[in-house]
């Protein structure tokens, strides 16, 4: 299951309601559980109160989240988010300027720190609460990937190695990673392979264990000259396991909009050893089983995901 915000945790703590959300797709046939982008325990990380934080008081009731999944037999990370230029007031890797006037601070070395112990502090966290991994929201211009599209690679490499020696090494760390940001679909931040790999391979010296590389539409090649995705070029590059991800199954009478067929897409990319596992996103906000039904071969049984179906939870 793909980190979707929900933001249906007031005061910023996971209630019973949402562990039963997880816990419908665990027990739908959903293997691994990324949960929505969650909060590191910082002042900044975002200004919504309904978007879910991990801080040592939110410990138990994540506790409870992650039992009602380990009970239905699937794997769940947690994402560690901070929204960084995202948010306002926000921070970055650079300063923002929208109209002539600074928008979002560029963090000072101090602060560079500060903002590495909140992730540590919340990676500790969640290994108290239980979970299998961490994922590092490093996609979509948020604050880690405001580093990495400053050059800063070096400053994901500190912040994952900062945690690795915090959480030891029974929990596994993920990083999602993107072309694309929330504010522009066409973004790039990597033009050849090269560029990728000089990137890649220092965070999976770093500590990386998984990437998560997220695409819009998986099926799309992203270099000239191969049709390998994102994910087959990072899973080539680093040979760690890899996710794919990008509008997978969202409507099952034609599953990828104006893409090929998605299962069968899918399996061939998966055959040749593009990817390890397959992150499905909308599609299981309206239907908890769309896992077990397209495995039993029952997608006209399969709820087809509206705009409306936002609004339902769990």
């Amino acid at each position: 299951m793909a980190p979707m915000t929900r933001k249906k945790s007031p005061g910023r703590s996971p209630t019973i309601t949402v562990a039963e959300h997880y816990r419908r797709r665990a027990a739908g046939g959903v293997g691994l559980i990324i949960t929505e982008g969650t909060l590191v325990d910082h002042p900044l990380a975002s200004a919504d109160s309904d978007i879910p934080q991990i801080t040592p008081a939110t410990v138990d009731a994540w506790r409870g989240v992650v039992d009602a999944v380990h009970r239905e037999g699937a794997g769940v990370f947690l994402q560690l988010c901070h929204q960084g230029p995202v948010a306002r007031p926000g921070i970055s890797a650079t300063r923002v300027m929208e109209n002539g006037r600074e928008v979002v601070a560029k963090a000072d070395s101090q602060q560079e720190q500060s903002l590495a112990d909140a992730f540590v502090r919340s990676a500790d966290s969640a290994r108290a609460a239980g979970f299998d991994g961490v994922e590092l929201h490093g996609a979509h211009a948020y604050l880690l990937d405001s580093f990495l599209r400053a050059g800063r690679v070096d400053y994901l490499c500190d912040v994952v190695n900062e945690t690795r020696s915090g959480v030891g090494a029974e929990l596994i760390l993920a990083l999602r990673f993107s072309q694309w940001t929330v504010r522009d679909h066409a973004a790039r931040q990597f033009d050849s392979p090269q560029q990728l790999e000089r990137a890649l391979l220092p965070l999976k010296e770093a500590g990386i264990d998984v990437f998560h590389a997220s695409t819009r539409r998986f099926w799309v090649p992203e270099f000239a000259d191969s049709d390998l995705n994102l994910a087959g070029w990072t899973r080539n590059i680093t040979d760690a396991p890899t996710i794919t991800v990008g509008n997978i199954g969202l409507v099952t009478s034609q599953f990828c909009g104006d893409g090929p067929e998605s299962a069968g897409e899918l399996q061939r990319r998966f055959d040749r050893g593009e990817f390890d596992m397959a992150a499905i996103g909308r599609p299981l906000i309206s239907d908890a089983e769309w896992c077990d039904k397209v495995r039993d071969g029952r997608t006209d049984a399969i709820v087809d995901y509206t705009s409306e179906a936002n609004e339902i939870y769990p």
